[in-house]
Formats: structure tokens, C-alpha cells, sequence
């Protein structure tokens, strides 16, 4: 009973472990949030390493989203989190206007970082880039 017991508790403990907090405020702020990893950089180093314009406004970079895991690689050091989901708001929104960051989270050692795309419609979807500062998908 004791053992069940205890796999009992870790079991509760390691699953209620809260999930990283989003950070909010203005652009400016939270572009300068910086990462708590070894390697050190910023939100807004995020946005920029993503290259939205390219693969969002211009289209001049083909958005290819992994079969598996319905992520993107932007600009060789950050993930599209949810590359499926802008792919497929990408072919029935088209995109007007990127806007961001307007939230971040921390993580141990990378940061994910959201940035807003605004359709020609009007209509809105959150993108969520995460980078730990290293190339994407290498190794």
C-alpha cells in the first residue's frame, strides 16, 4: 500500500506542476524580455530570427509545416509552434498585418514567444514562436 501510496503523490506533484506563466504588456517591454538559458536573448530577437514578413506578408519563404508534429522552422533558430493551424489560416485569411509580441513566456531555456496575424477579413490567430537561441531541427 505504501509504494502505491508515494507513486501516488509523485505522480500528483509532477502533474500539477504549474505550466510557465505568459508575460503581458507592450511591445516594446516585452520585446526586451530576455531568455534564462546559457544562451542570452530577447523576445524581440525571437520576432525577428522568425522572419514573419517573409513567410506571412511577402510569401517569398514557403510556410512547410512538419507532417508529424504540425510545426514550421522560421529563419533557422525558431519553431512555428502551431505551423498547421497558420498554414491553414494563411490559405482562408491571407495576412494584413503582424503585430507583436504581445505576450511571452520564459522557459528554462528558451523562450515562446506570441505574436498576433490579422487576416484581410479581420480575422485574428495567435502564432507561437519558441527559440532556445540554437538552429531549429539540426542535429
Amino acid at each position: 500500500m505504501r509504494p502505491t501510496l508515494a507513486l501516488l503523490m509523485l505522480v500528483l506533484l509532477v502533474g500539477c506542476q504549474p505550466t510557465a506563466e505568459t508575460l503581458r504588456g507592450t511591445p516594446a517591454e516585452l520585446s526586451a524580455l530576455r531568455s534564462n538559458g546559457a544562451r542570452s536573448f530577447t523576445a524581440g530577437d525571437v520576432v525577428t530570427w522568425a522572419q514573419l514578413d517573409d513567410h506571412f506578408r511577402d510569401q517569398t519563404v514557403k510556410l512547410a509545416v512538419g507532417q508529424a508534429d504540425g510545426q514550421a522552422l522560421l529563419g533557422r533558430l525558431v519553431l512555428l509552434e502551431n505551423g498547421a493551424e497558420a498554414a491553414d489560416f494563411l490559405k482562408a485569411h491571407g495576412c494584413a498585418q503582424i503585430s507583436g509580441p504581445i505576450g511571452v513566456r520564459k522557459l528554462p531555456t528558451a523562450l515562446e514567444v506570441e505574436v498576433e496575424l490579422t487576416g484581410k477579413d479581420g480575422k485574428k490567430l495567435i502564432l507561437i514562436l519558441k527559440s532556445d537561441g540554437t538552429p531549429a531541427g539540426e542535429g
